[in-house]
């Protein structure tokens, strides 16, 4: 009769002790994914904050050739594109492709400037090749038209 309660007792001990990893480890990944998925916003955040301060550099007249260039390097080295979602670009892309017409277009960019920036951000978003070209050649028509 002993031996059974001990077999029992045993039994219900190793069930609550699996029972209460479960649950450890059912919270764990909930923190996890939290915490990630924080961490992704606040970073898409403060990329789209150091975009748009590029793109206020880029859209001043008064910028020189040498502005245009870091402007061009810190956007290829520290603010990629968003990633396409099933091959389309989001909203957002908008904001990058707009730095690209503004550079194309500023009264102070050459040739060779957009050459630079064609490459330095085709290498660091190729997936947006195409659409980069657009937003440089809609630039360069607009160069005379722009005030």
């Amino acid at each position: 009769m002993q031996e059974n309660y001990l077999i029992i007792t045993i039994v219900a001990v190793i069930a609550i002790v699996l029972i209460s990893l479960f649950i450890v480890v059912a919270n764990l990944q909930k923190t996890v994914v939290v915490e990630v998925a924080h961490t992704h916003a606040q970073e898409e955040k403060a990329r789209k904050i150091a975009i748009e301060a590029l793109i206020d550099i880029v859209a001043q007249r008064t910028s020189s050739r040498n502005d245009l260039t870091n402007a061009i390097l810190k956007a290829a080295q520290e603010c990629p594109f968003p990633v396409k979602e099933k091959g389309v670009a989001p909203k957002i892309s908008k904001v990058y492709l707009n730095f690209v017409l503004l550079v194309a277009s500023h009264r102070n960019a050459d040739a060779k400037l957009i050459a630079f920036m064609d490459e330095e951000l085709k290498k660091a978003n190729p997936e947006y090749k195409r659409e980069i070209d657009m937003y440089e050649n809609e630039g360069m028509n607009q160069r005379g038209n722009r005030v």
